[in-house]
């Protein structure tokens, strides 16, 4: 039986499901309780033992009153609607358990890999430890049960570097010595088996100074020397690094005032989890680590500088004695008072005649030293030279500086901070779960409805609000802080007006926190005029911009200069381009929104025309990496009413999933349809025809193309003619009238055939091969798809259309031509990512699936079909995504999910539908296999909860399975 939850009780405490994970609870004690089940899971255990434990002061009855109203409050997360009552949390006969069929527990895992001794069990032993069993309480059997889990996990860690040792391992052998050490820093066997790494790694040096590091920890804490081993270790070291090196350690002091001095952290006490930065603390930990002097963190506005800076000073501080101090620098209107405001942070009398520099200096212990300078960019001009001072005249202190502007000093250690990562679009529940952006999100959700919690209902619109947001950590904090008044659905609807929207209620917040119009009103007050109407005139683009693009919409000149100080003021984030595209730039939405609203009416007119009107004349060219600008230019001109723009940049957006559909159907309805242009007219029918397939409106998109094809007529055009009824076959094609597709093709053939038009010809022989493919007739369909394959080469030469390519691939599968058929489906691959083709990359993908299914390979089949089910899905188009859906049921057939099977075969039935003899028949051939593989009711009950599902619930249900 699979687990329905993880409980998780090493550095955490939560229960993680598929569709659900509880990290936060209705008090302290519903979270103890599950603890304690959770930890003591081999036996049940009775109510006044519970009672006692959670309620020592209580009465006996009042205890077991309270623990009924706690073991409610527990079970309504551990069994939501769809679990059974009893199932997860069991109370019987007077005792209490959790049902081990559906419980797993971090803490059973991490014991059971300890105990097995083999080295790849004590690899994940050591993953599995994430913290500390339970952090934050402190009841007596958790004190007792967290130093015997750390003790086996020390031992673990001891075990990983003998084997280290013994297999030349270094890097391996380095981190877990490290890990052992950050638990138990006396034990003299960790250290010396640190300096072995190192001088084996011929870092001598480093384990010259590990040992006076442990030389002073020694002494102050055992009042001790180190023993023979690291004094031999030492000496051995000394020998083998430059005298240079060697005269600088033995020299330079390490902590000389350690054993008079006590450590000093004066960092800001934080009430919350921090989320989404361990990779850039870790960064910035081992650069200090690493003797770096000067770093800077640089971000836009909300990005989280100042609790980044101080998570890397508390981790400083705790793990490796540095002493920390914070200064604010936010409410100081010059950086000559920076030194005097150090002072102050450091809590130092300025003496008369005795300059700053002078008594910060008298005043640090050793060489492990770090100051925060938090908020600089304000003051940053006049600020730098006290800082070159700091860093020139007291050479015991790192700096760390958070700005969004670098200083530009020699040294300077820069760490760009962008914003927290969003969940991707095909993300299931337990991946959106994983983003950053959606923790915090949650974390600080819960701050103000404890209840709240990610679940399939409400996690699609979570991820939404994350993404529309950018992910930005100030925005995301109080959109949560929201979470009382809204739910997530609710606040994703207002997001439209986030500037108003997004006001923090909190009183211990600085202004410029307390909303992000404030915050967006600190960065832009300190640009220049000049840079602020730059800025203003970059809110007019969508999605990013290049510099041609900027200079010739935004018309200020210097365009190149001002974009650079608008991305080193982190106002202007750097896109990634691809190999031999120019350069990109995007304003976060939040600050796009912002500068949109300082223009005035006039302005902001004048700035979508051009912009418009510079996305018209690049069209096409600018639909692979410009659709969000095509799009907005085809919102202008649909609301300036000029209806030849608008068919124009539907004609560039045409292939590209379904955007521009609701500006084709609201022109097509247009009550001046008549009197728009014929050519227009017949364009504007044939991009509805198209925009109707997308979600299986076949017969509409006949009688529109009809509709097309009369006007077409009306007018002589023969190019015209034979395009529509290429049109009108499509559309039969999909209603399952394939002789009327093929008749009507071949006459758009003939047309081809008769100007010499090689594009018409390549697409009518791949249709025609297509029809025959789905009627069952291959020897035929590859006779044509042969004609389309000549008539790519003479016109496209090496660069041939994936549909070329899916086809050809497709038709050799099918004939048994394994090898060819992967060849041509890579090529296929290729094509479509060169060329953006979404569609095309998940035909040619689901190609790879069935080679590697074919092939007996189902590992890589399933994974390939998950990403071209992923990329069909996105592209909106409803067949397709359901044929996609019973391409990965025929693969869960074959690995022997068959229940899965069944489920997905149902909710796909829709491909029967078209008449499609290929697909009919490996539907109806993995249904009989499925049958066969379950009894007749797990089969009915799995075919059952398929019918029942929609697109989305199918989607979703498949794309668990990867």
């Amino acid at each position: 039986m699979r687990s329905i939850w993880r409980v998780e009780m090493l550095g955490t405490l939560q229960a993680v499901g598929e569709d659900a994970a509880v990290s936060r609870f209705r008090t302290r004690r519903v979270g103890l309780l599950l603890a304690y089940l959770a930890y003591f899971s081999e036996r049940s255990h009775s109510r006044e033992e519970l009672a006692e434990m959670l309620w020592p002061e209580c009465e006996p009855e009042l205890g077991r009153r309270n623990l009924r109203q706690t073991l409610s409050s527990l079970r309504r997360p551990l069994e939501p609607p769809g679990v059974p009552a009893g199932a997860v949390l069991t109370a019987k006969q007077g005792r209490v358990s959790l049902n081990l069929e559906f419980v797993n527990t971090d803490v059973a895992e991490f014991k059971a890999a300890v105990r097995s001794e083999r080295t790849d069990d004590l690899r994940r032993a050591v993953e599995v430890y994430r913290g500390d069993l339970l952090p934050g309480h402190y009841e007596d059997w958790v004190l007792r049960e967290r130093l015997h889990l750390e003790d086996l996990y020390v031992s673990a860690l001891k075990q990983l570097v003998k084997v280290c040792e013994a297999e030349g391992r270094v890097d391996e052998g380095i981190h877990y010595v490290r890990l052992a050490l950050a638990k138990d820093n006396l034990q003299e066997d960790l250290h010396a088996a640190l300096m072995r790494f190192y001088i084996a790694s011929e870092r001598s040096a480093s384990a010259l100074q590990h040992f006076e590091d442990w030389r002073a920890t020694a002494e102050r804490e055992l009042n001790d020397e180190p023993g023979l081993e690291t004094r031999r270790l030492a000496e051995r070291a000394r020998r083998s690094v430059p005298a240079t090196v060697g005269e600088t350690i033995a020299v330079v002091p390490l902590e000389p005032a350690r054993s008079e001095r006590s450590q000093i952290i004066r960092l800001p006490v934080q009430l919350t989890r921090f989320f989404g930065r361990e990779e850039d603390r870790e960064r910035a930990l081992g650069s200090l680590l690493e003797g770096v002097r000067l770093v800077s963190f640089l971000g836009p506005a909300g990005t989280g500088k100042t609790r980044l800076s101080v998570e890397v000073g508390r981790r400083l501080a705790e793990q490796q004695g540095w002493n920390v101090w914070f200064v604010s620098l936010a409410d100081y209107a010059d950086g000559a008072q920076l030194l005097s405001a150090v002072c102050e942070g450091m809590r130092l009398p300025t003496e008369a005649g005795n300059s700053p520099l002078e008594a910060i200096s008298a005043n640090l212990s050793g060489a492990k030293n770090l100051l925060i300078l938090d908020n600089l960019e304000h003051i940053l001009e006049s600020a730098i030279p006290r800082v070159q001072s700091l860093l020139t005249d007291v050479p015991n202190v790192a700096i760390l500086v958070t700005s969004r502007h670098s200083l530009k000093l020699e040294g300077e250690h820069e760490m760009d901070l962008g914003t927290l990562p969003i969940p991707k679009d095909e993300s299931d529940l337990a991946g959106l779960a994983e983003a950053a952006s959606v923790q915090l999100f949650v974390d600080r959700a819960q701050a103000v409805v404890p209840d709240f919690q990610l679940t399939a209902h409400n996690s699609r619109a979570v991820a939404a609000i994350c993404t529309q947001l950018d992910g930005l950590p100030l925005a995301l904090e109080i959109a949560a802080g929201l979470s009382h008044a809204f739910t997530p659905l609710q606040m994703l609807q207002n997001l439209e007006h986030r500037l108003e929207l997004l006001r923090s209620r909190r009183r211990d917040l600085s202004e410029r926190h307390r909303s992000l119009r404030a915050a967006i009103d600190y960065s832009y007050e300190l640009l220049s005029p000049e840079l602020q109407r730059f800025f203003m005139a970059l809110s007019v683009f969508r999605g990013g911009v290049t510099l041609e693009a900027a200079d010739r919409v935004c018309g200020v000149g210097a365009t190149l200069r001002m974009t650079l100080d608008l991305q080193e003021r982190s106002l202007l984030r750097a896109d990634e381009a691809a190999e031999g595209s120019p350069a990109r730039f995007r304003l976060l939405e939040s600050f796009r929104e912002y500068g949109a609203e300082l223009l005035s009416g006039e302005e902001l007119g004048d700035l979508k025309a051009r912009h418009a009107a510079y996305y018209r004349e690049q069209g096409k060219a600018a639909a692979q990496h410009d659709r969000e600008n095509l799009l907005a230019a085809l919102r202008f001109y649909f609301d300036e009413g000029q209806p030849s723009e608008c068919v124009a940049l539907l004609v560039a957006l045409h292939g590209f999933t379904m955007v521009g559909h609701d500006v084709t159907r609201a022109l097509a309805v247009d009550p001046r349809f008549d009197s728009f242009e014929p050519l227009d007219q017949i364009m504007l029918l044939r991009l509805l025809a198209d925009a109707h397939l997308y979600p299986s409106e076949f017969e509409e998109s006949y009688r529109v193309s009809e509709r097309a094809l009369e006007i077409a007529r009306r007018i002589g055009r023969e190019d015209q003619v034979a395009i529509c009824k290429r049109g009108v076959g499509v559309a039969a094609g999909y209603l399952g009238r394939r002789e009327e597709g093929i008749a009507l093709t071949r006459e758009f053939l003939a047309y081809a055939e008769k100007v010499g038009d090689l594009r018409m010809m390549e697409h009518a022989y791949n249709a025609i091969g297509t029809e025959l493919w789905v009627m069952g007739r291959g020897e035929e369909a590859r006779k044509e798809f042969d004609g389309a394959l000549l008539a790519a080469r003479k016109l496209h030469g090496s660069e041939i259309p994936w549909q070329v390519h899916y086809n050809q691939g497709r038709v050799r599968l099918d004939a048994g031509e394994l090898d060819d058929g992967m060849q041509f489906a890579n090529d296929g691959v290729r094509a479509s990512k060169l060329k953006n083709e979404e569609l095309g990359l998940s035909m040619c993908l689901s190609l790879v699936a069935r080679y590697h299914r074919l092939k007996g390979n189902q590992t890589a089949a399933l994974a390939t079909s998950h990403e071209s089910m992923v990329r069909r899905r996105k592209v909106g188009f409803s067949f397709w995504t359901l044929l996609a859906l019973m391409e990965h049921a025929m693969i869960l057939a074959e690995i022997g999910r068959s229940a899965e099977a069944a489920t997905l075969l149902a909710a796909s039935r829709g491909v029967t539908r078209l008449n499609r003899v290929m697909d009919d028949r490996e539907f109806s051939a993995t249904v009989d296999r499925v049958k066969s593989q379950l009894s007749e009711t797990a089969f009915e009950q799995a075919w059952a909860e398929g019918l029942g599902m929609n697109m989305d619930e199918a989607f979703w249900f498949a794309a668990r399975f990867r």
